[in-house]
């Protein structure tokens, strides 16, 4: 399933020619970024998922074995990356993020009648990080709930009941960011 000029890029990466790394990271950079940034709580964190990305995709060509897409494969390590991410902040954490609270003042500034992908993403990204992670498995990606809880640890009406949270917080956050009012998570 690998095209001429997609080989050459493996090849090209496997043997460490710059070139070749620019080119994957042009290609593919959007794709991992888009990813990285709906699974992370901030900005920051997924700059910081983005590159650990690109660093193991970078060390693991060899293992990649071309029955399935490049860009298929470079989404499920994407995917995958951020799930660690999630496990690996989940059982750091001490106490459940559903029990903080957010609350957010309206900009000053007027806002557009449209929700832009920015926007949206920024949105999901304010999500607990159970709700997000169950959230984007599930409506974005489009696994089953029954493998969405297996990769988080959960069971599937947990992940039913984290995506159903995540939707209505969500509905929220978008009415009252339309609506111009304060709003509290």
């Amino acid at each position: 399933m690998v095209t001429k000029e997609e080989q050459k890029l493996i090849d090209g990466c496997i043997q460490g020619k710059t070139e070749s790394q620019k080119q994957l990271f042009l290609e593919y950079g959007p794709l991992v970024k888009g990813i990285c940034q709906r699974y992370a709580a901030s900005p920051e964190e997924g700059e910081d998922m983005f590159h650990d990305v690109f660093v193991f995709i970078l060390t693991h060509f060899k293992d990649y074995n071309k029955i399935t897409s490049l860009k298929g494969w470079i989404y499920r390590i994407a995917i995958n990356k951020a799930v660690d991410h999630y496990r690996k902040s989940r059982a750091a954490k001490f106490t459940p993020i559903e029990n903080e609270e957010f609350v957010v003042s309206a900009p000053q500034t007027p806002i557009p009648e449209v929700l832009t992908m920015d926007q949206l993403v920024a949105f999901i990204n304010e999500l607990p990080d159970r709700q997000r992670t169950a959230f984007n498995l599930f409506a974005i990606d489009g696994y089953p709930q029954e493998e969405v809880g297996k990769m988080i640890g959960e069971t599937p009406n947990n992940v039913r009941t984290l995506v159903f949270r995540a939707k209505k917080r969500l509905q929220t956050r978008i009415r009252n960011y339309l609506n111009h009012e304060e709003f509290e998570l």
